[in-house]
């Protein structure tokens, strides 16, 4: 069974390519109004129910779920009203722009992620194709209720969904796509009964006839074109050359023989296996649970200190006991606090994510004044301090970034390591919702980073750390992994599943694919690849 770092959360998803900080302030206003629905609807609760102290237990759970619910279809709302003003001014358009600002149609993709943003991690927070469909059909976007779409990363403009469409886990269906600093933009069409394998990647413009299977860890080339009722698979996907019925059947044989392979493999069925691996880690179990006890309570006692507070002393009073919501508007001090308290929300919010990347560079200097982070390899049969000391800086740093990565505010993240001192992240560097590690990265500016892993240690025969080196105008595009010790030269594409070696290298101005990487030749100019990079993904 496949997994994902609980770092990373699939479903719907927009870019955190953020080509003005004015958006943020677009964003903000989103989240203030589509949170105005959800106090009426809390204020409605307790007007139905404060006769009957039981009647406030026993529903609260339902309110929970209502409450849920109204902001899910506000912030939607919301959304799509600003979506509407904005394409007044610019209207989504398909073709390969320019990345820069002041190319229009993606300084207007950019912004539209923006707007989209609050409704779709408000939607991801429950996994539920249900609701992810719903949130799609808002946005304009052809789907079907029938369709398992919860998996994987799937775009939220230029895609049109048949029925009974599966999407495997840590699937990318991209109707755009960041290459050689260009933004690519181009409808998907996936048709009925359509089967993706996990961790494929569906490139802009690709046309999935219906009935159509992809095998694991496929990706097509943009604008290609896959028929009707066969399946397919590889990197880049091709066509097997059976009828659909015997392939399905030459399929479950392939994974079958390699299960069995696996099975019969004298390292895997070494019953010791699992005791070996577990001597491999440092956990340090009561030494985590104090830390993040530490962590865990200053980070949230300003925050629920003030919300009692202001609850207490000028929500409860001022609002909640009004005798009806008509006294809420005509009263100058309740409307107030009406307006006022989506703002305090998101304000609290942000001081508990400052305050928890506070106290997490406290903690790591704290390690490093000790033992400073050193690279290497180490095994786990000589835990020196060196070892030892790699698993208490990680265990600090980890609740920052899953706290952030979860959060409605994932641009935190370059920040808060260049903070921290754990990480170098340079000027208008974009990183996606990516599994990054957590030490020894240094990424040069103008840089994207796709839903990609990035690891800077690797567990084989030992266990190697080492520096993970990026330069500048570098792309890794999605389910890509970097091993440590890789350097990548300045203006480097690195194409969907794409995976280097362990000190692998990089070179300038080059485009690589597959697994283990590969350079593309004979690229006659950025500008002929961008525009026929469907013909010229593989050379």
């Amino acid at each position: 069974m496949s997994s994902s770092p609980v770092s990373i959360q699939d479903g719907l998803f927009t870019t955190n390519a953020l080509a003005s900080r004015k958006f943020l302030l677009v964003y903000i206003l989103i989240i203030w109004s589509s949170i105005l629905p959800v106090l009426i609807e809390v204020f409605l609760f307790w007007a139905l129910t404060k006769e009957n102290i039981i009647f406030i237990y026993c529903l609260f759970p339902i309110n929970i779920c209502i409450g849920y619910l109204t902001l899910i279809i506000s912030s939607t709302l919301f959304s799509k009203l600003a979506l509407f003003i904005t394409n007044l001014f610019h209207k989504p358009n398909q073709g390969v722009f320019k990345m820069a600002k002041i190319d229009k149609d993606y300084y207007f993709w950019s912004l539209r992620a923006t707007i989209k943003k609050w409704p779709i991690w408000i939607g991801n927070l429950i996994p539920s194709p249900l609701i992810h469909n719903f949130i799609l059909k808002l946005f304009g976007i052809k789907t079907d209720y029938s369709n398992n779409i919860s998996r994987g990363k799937i775009d939220t403009e230029f895609i049109e969904l048949g029925s009974n469409v599966i999407i495997g886990q840590g699937c990318s269906i991209k109707s755009s796509m960041i290459v050689k600093g260009h933004l690519i933009i181009n409808k998907i069409l996936i048709g009925d009964n359509v089967v993706i394998g996990s961790n494929s990647f569906i490139a802009p413009g690709t046309h999935i006839g219906s009935n159509t299977i992809l095998g694991t860890m496929s990706v097509t080339k943009i604008n290609q074109k896959l028929e009707p009722n066969m399946i397919y698979s590889g990197n880049p996907v091709e066509k097997l050359q059976n009828n659909i019925m015997d392939q399905i059947q030459i399929y479950k044989e392939k994974e079958f023989q390699n299960y069995s392979n696996n099975f019969n493999n004298p390292i895997l069925r070494n019953t010791n296996i699992h005791k070996i691996n577990e001597k491999k880690f440092v956990k340090n179990l009561p030494l985590n649970i104090f830390t993040f006890g530490i962590i865990y309570f200053l980070a949230n006692l300003v925050p629920v200190l003030s919300l009692f507070y202001y609850f207490y002393e000028y929500f409860f009073p001022f609002y909640i006991q009004k005798p009806t919501i008509i006294h809420v508007f005509v009263d100058i001090r309740s409307s107030l606090i009406f307006l006022i308290t989506p703002f305090l929300l998101i304000v609290v919010l942000l001081i508990n994510l400052f305050t928890v990347i506070l106290i997490s560079k406290i903690l790591y200097k704290i390690f490093q004044f000790k033992n400073p982070a050193k690279e290497g390899i180490f095994h786990w049969n000589d835990k020196n301090p060196d070892f030892n000391n790699y698993f208490k800086r990680s265990f600090i740093l980890r609740y920052a970034k899953w706290k952030i990565q979860k959060s409605p505010f994932p641009w935190l993240i370059k920040p808060a390591f260049n903070l921290i001192g754990n990480c170098q992240f340079g000027k208008n560097t974009v990183i996606e919702d990516c599994f990054i590690g957590k030490e020894f990265l240094k990424i040069g500016s103008n840089s994207y980073l796709g839903k990609a892993l990035l690891a800077n240690h690797l567990w084989d025969r030992n266990l190697t750390i080492k520096r993970i080196i990026i330069g500048d105008n570098v792309e890794i595009s999605d389910n890509c992994c970097i091993a440590p010790g890789t350097v990548i030269d300045n203006n480097v594409t690195v194409l969907p599943l794409s995976v280097t070696s362990k000190y692998g290298k990089l070179s300038f101005n080059s485009v690589y694919y597959h697994s283990p990487s590969k350079k593309i030749e004979d690229l006659d100019s950025n500008y002929r690849f961008i525009h026929k990079i469907g013909d010229n993904h593989v050379k």
